[in-house]
């Protein structure tokens, strides 16, 4: 890691400008569409090093330029406001295992919440979940922010090879080899638990079978397209 630390760029480089502005972006976003209040935290690894951006200690709808924080992969502060969110091991330490993720999104989603105290866990109902196992995401199981770095590893080790782990009680992490790739499927996440959350007032659902996700992973996506409506709404908003 010490050939990576010496490649880390100063927090006000010009070369980060766009990376900010994306981070800024994302944070907006999940609070447009309805899945941070408050809390939550969204990281982007900065490429060939090991730091990471992640937004200070604010609310993802409260996100701003000046209010971004850079640390390396231990937590140590690199630049930006110096008030890194508590749980920042859920991003060092994810980051730190999966060398291919380079966004970590952490939600306190309120579908995330309820299933993640259900005994069957978040079956997948819709096509959305193809991003998931078929047996929908694991959970971490253990009570507690995630302060330290003990609990950090304990959430990695949980999350695995997935791209999402429920955390129980509390909320969700999901990964992404790009900030997008976090993003929007952390958007279906809660689109998927509430679908799943109406199905069971109509019966027992048909879940989706480990065949018929792999078929809508065979299908073409167009993720352009979505990150393209999300970013024209919070524009909106901002323009209002």
């Amino acid at each position: 890691m010490d050939s990576l630390k010496s490649n880390v760029l100063a927090f006000d480089s010009s070369d980060l400008k766009e990376l900010k502005q994306k981070l800024v972006d994302a944070c907006h976003i999940l609070d447009r569409e309805g899945i941070t209040d408050g809390y939550g935290h969204v990281s982007l690894r900065v490429p060939g090093t090991d730091a990471f951006l992640t937004i200070a200690g604010v609310s993802p709808g409260c996100a701003t330029l000046e209010r971004l924080v850079m640390l390396d992969l231990h937590g140590k502060f690199l630049g930006g406001q110096n008030a890194p969110p508590y749980e920042w091991p859920i991003h060092a330490c994810i980051l730190r295992a999966r060398p291919d993720v380079m966004s970590v999104c952490h939600t306190h989603s309120k579908w995330s919440s309820l299933f993640s105290v259900l005994k069957g866990g978040l079956r997948p109902v819709h096509m959305y979940a193809k991003f998931l196992p078929a047996n929908g995401p694991p959970i971490y199981p253990a009570a507690g922010l995630i302060g330290t770095v003990e609990r950090g590893e304990a959430l990695a080790t949980a999350l695995k090879d997935s791209a999402a782990v429920l955390m129980r009680a509390h909320g969700d992490a999901v990964v992404g080899a790009s900030l997008e790739q976090a993003i929007l499927p952390t958007v279906q996440l809660a689109f998927i638990g509430e679908l799943a959350h109406m199905a069971v007032a109509h019966g027992e659902p048909l879940y989706m079978s480990e065949v018929e996700m792999a078929t809508f992973s065979a299908d073409q996506a167009f993720p352009a397209r979505p990150w393209e409506y999300y970013l024209s709404r919070i524009r909106e908003r901002r323009s209002s």
